[in-house]
């Protein structure tokens, strides 16, 4: 079986470029590496939620930050205060990144997700082609299942009628045995009252 694996994506706004905060980051000098770099971090805390963190065990570092999104540490550190001060991110009390708009960026969907959606868009694509040949092949489909449904409670029902079968014949048997116990017993009594008369 195979596994079903979680997709994220990061949604952007198309006004994300007007924004003030953006907008002061890329006037600054290497803004555009800052923005840059804020992207990347973005990335990275979808998973978990906005928090960086490495393998959620330890606070990324500035040089572990610097590493994982290949750029340089001193915009790092020049990055990462301009984001906290225009209220992009937040730095925790145990050292822990947190990129404060990532929950409304999110998007996800797992694999199985993404198939269901590709095979409804193939399907209208299919409709809106040929209307008459789709219709048809839902029809087919569910009287196939219908049909299985039928064979199904078919065989359900032949087995209740020899269940019931059985059951009668053990009654019938289990009836009969305490008849014949009852006889004997009352010929036993009898037997015993004349022994005593005699």
């Amino acid at each position: 079986m195979s596994q079903n694996k979680k997709y994220y994506w990061l949604k952007l706004k198309d006004d994300f470029f007007e924004r003030d905060e953006i907008k002061i980051i890329e006037s600054q000098r290497n803004g555009k590496d800052y923005i840059n770099f804020y992207l990347k971090l973005l990335l990275k805390s979808l998973k978990t939620e906005g928090t960086l963190r490495f393998r959620d065990a330890i606070p990324f570092n500035l040089e572990m930050l610097a590493t994982i999104t290949n750029c340089n540490i001193d915009t790092v550190n020049t990055a990462i205060n301009t984001f906290i001060s225009l209220g992009l991110m937040e730095k925790w009390e145990d050292g822990t990144l947190y990129m404060l708009e990532v929950q409304n960026m999110v998007g996800s969907e797992t694999s199985w997700a993404e198939k269901k959606r590709e095979y409804r868009n193939k399907i209208r694509t299919m409709s809106s082609k040929r209307p008459d040949t789709l219709k048809t092949k839902i029809r087919h489909v569910r009287q196939e299942i219908e049909i299985d449904i039928d064979k199904d409670k078919d065989k359900d029902d032949e087995e209740a009628e020899k269940y019931e079968e059985l059951n009668e014949m053990l009654l019938n048997a289990q009836v009969a045995k305490d008849k014949k116990n009852k006889q004997l017993e009352n010929l036993s009594q009898a037997n015993l009252q004349n022994q005593i008369l005699d």
